[in-house]
């Protein structure tokens, strides 16, 4: 989709929120569309920005100003994107296949990440990806660009991993309460 069809799409989004606001019947998929189309040029326009620092370059002044906007812009995205990671990895970690093949090997993914191997990482969870016959998420590849520090990037992997594992977890959780309860 290119920027102008998001942009449309965005306008659209926002009179179907206002026309609802008007009417006192707000629904929560028109505001939730509208938000992923936010999303989607935040991180357009985030690439934007990381041309124009990598352009900018001769100017001192110039750089630092792209840099510092570029450096807010990143901060921001990467939170919202910690927490889709999160949401995504609890979504997956209901996936039977998934939950278990992630089970089977975090231990080893969460000790490449700690370590900082993006390619193993990406690796290792690509092929379970494959495995199991399901599409990779956009959001977790977003996590893997080299833009974003090493740091968060251990973030949001963490992140999508407790999120898978959270079923692992609950599963736990209540066989335990059903031992103790006996």
């Amino acid at each position: 989709m290119s920027v102008a069809d998001t942009l449309k799409e965005l306008e659209k989004q926002l009179k179907e929120i206002e026309e609802q606001l008007g009417k006192g019947e707000p629904r929560y998929e028109t505001f939730r569309k509208a938000y992923e189309e936010i999303w989607k040029l935040s991180r357009f326009f985030e690439k934007l920005l990381e041309l124009a620092k990598r352009q900018s370059q001769e100017e001192e002044e110039e750089e630092e100003k792209f840099r510092m906007l570029h450096s807010e812009l990143v901060g921001q995205n990467a939170s919202v994107l910690a927490k889709r990671l999160n949401k995504k990895g609890f979504i997956l970690g209901e996936d039977e296949i998934l939950g278990d093949a992630f089970s089977n090997q975090v231990y080893r993914i969460l000790e490449l990440v700690r370590a900082g191997k993006r390619g193993e990482v990406y690796y290792s969870i690509l092929r379970i990806f494959i495995s199991a016959g399901r599409p990779f998420p956009a959001d977790l590849a977003e996590a893997f660009r080299p833009a974003y520090s090493n740091e968060l990037f251990k973030i949001f992997l963490f992140s999508f991993l407790s999120g898978v594992l959270e079923r692992k977890s609950r599963e736990a959780e209540q066989q335990e309460e059903e031992n103790y309860g006996e």
